[in-house]
């Protein structure tokens, strides 16, 4: 699968996840790809990450959460991603 296909599967998955009010609650990083857990309710689910735009991808997304700002053209509201960490 090329860089890029694998990128927008990736990409796709958070989106949806997001979209279907989960927020991000941590994020592990590894020498084999990161490690995105979401919850929603007390419900969670987790996403490995092996391409690095989908993990700048989701570098952006908390930073911006952190920002307060809005994310409707990546299918979601900064406030439903939440922030890792905090």
């Amino acid at each position: 699968m090329s860089d890029y296909k694998g990128f927008m599967k990736e990409k796709t998955a958070i989106d949806a996840l997001i979209q279907d009010g989960y927020r991000i609650i941590a994020v592990k990083e590894t020498l084999e790809g990161d490690f995105i857990e979401f919850e929603r309710h007390l419900e969670r689910k987790e996403l490995h990450l092996l391409t690095a735009d989908a993990r700048k991808y989701i570098g952006t997304i908390l930073i911006e959460a952190k920002r307060g700002g809005h994310i409707d053209s990546y299918g979601g509201a900064f406030e439903q991603a939440g922030a890792a960490g905090s």
